[in-house]
């Protein structure tokens, strides 16, 4: 009876190691699928400048000045730019400023185009013009008029 019972036993014991023998066996090798996306970005490689225009009120011509703005953007990508005047929230011209006094100015810009990269070597250009007719100027008291321009990109 003893006997019975081992090979009883010795037998189950060998069923099921070849049942999960095979069961492993038969089981695939686990695969990993990796995704990763690249964010359409564009950033600004230059912070703060300054155009610096004289203005002559007897003149009856537009004097102009244009600084550079340099970005970069993924490969491929188009940004979009915003200018604004913070005198008066304007998309085209705005106000340079001495106390009361005034003179209007127009400005506009002109992208370098998509991106190819955000690495070293990839700037491209926003040119910036800024213009002041300088028949507005006839009346303004002698000094130094300033504003600023908020450039802004997207995405």
């Amino acid at each position: 009876m003893k006997l019975r019972k081992q090979v009883l036993a010795l037998s189950l014991a060998v069923g099921f190691a070849w049942i999960g023998g095979n069961a492993f066996a038969a089981a695939p090798n686990p695969t990993i699928t990796v995704n990763a996306s690249a964010a359409t970005v564009c950033k600004f490689t230059t912070t703060a400048s300054t155009v610096n225009l004289t203005v002559d009120p007897t003149a009856s011509t537009t004097v102009t000045g244009t600084d550079n703005v340099l970005y970069r953007c993924t490969n491929g990508t188009s940004p979009t730019f915003l200018l604004t005047s913070s005198s008066t929230s304007s998309t085209s011209g705005g106000n340079l400023l001495q106390g009361a006094e005034t003179i209007p100015y127009t400005f506009s810009s002109i992208s370098g185009g998509a991106g190819s990269g955000l690495g070293s070597g990839n700037d491209k250009t926003l040119a910036v013009t800024v213009g002041v007719d300088q028949t507005a100027a006839a009346n303004v008291t002698p000094g130094t008029y300033t504003d600023t321009i908020i450039v802004s990109v997207n995405p």
